[in-house]
């Protein structure tokens, strides 16, 4: 059985949240072309600094093998909350326990705690999240309750499209 607590950020994790944020920029380097920046960290833009009417982050844990302490193994963010359309914003979750589910346990989670409707977007060129998306949509939204479209990437002249996935 899949032992992880998903709650959200509290005041005192947003560090957390931004300490693993760098490791999902990481992971997104090799498909944007991303570099670190001259301080060392990746960039920052989209990650929250506090929940606002619009936006909601949560974190994943799960005991540490060692320690046995709670360990932060992924993270979402929603926004779009106050809009017509909620988003899954970003969702990272620790290479060691991709394996295990916790993406899909963590993304299905944090849907169910908000009202539909929803998207979720992914870079074109990355095609083991273009496969979890599509299977996560299935659960969800069932097969029949979600489409994808491509759509331009605004402000980056030449960018493969991003893919879209929303409900019906």
């Amino acid at each position: 059985m899949l032992e992880i607590d998903i709650r959200p950020v509290s005041e005192s994790e947003w560090s957390t949240l931004g300490w693993l944020w760098q490791c999902f920029r990481h992971d997104l380097a090799l498909v944007v072309g991303g570099l670190p920046y001259p301080d060392g960290r990746y960039q920052t833009r989209g990650l929250p600094e506090r929940p606002t009417a619009d936006v909601a982050a949560y974190l994943a844990w799960r005991p540490h093998p060692r320690t046995d302490e709670p360990a932060p193994v992924g993270f979402a963010v929603v926004d779009g909350l106050a809009q017509e359309r909620r988003s899954i914003a970003a969702l990272w979750v620790a290479p060691v326990v991709r394996s295990d589910g916790v993406g899909r346990a963590l993304a299905l989670d944090v849907v169910r705690r908000h009202d539909a409707p929803w998207a979720v977007a992914f870079q074109h060129d990355n095609p083991g999240a273009g496969r979890f998306w599509r299977r996560f949509a299935d659960v969800a939204f069932g097969p029949d309750g979600w489409t994808e479209e491509q759509r331009e990437v605004p402000g980056v002249p030449g960018a493969p499209p991003d893919h879209w996935i929303e409900t019906r």
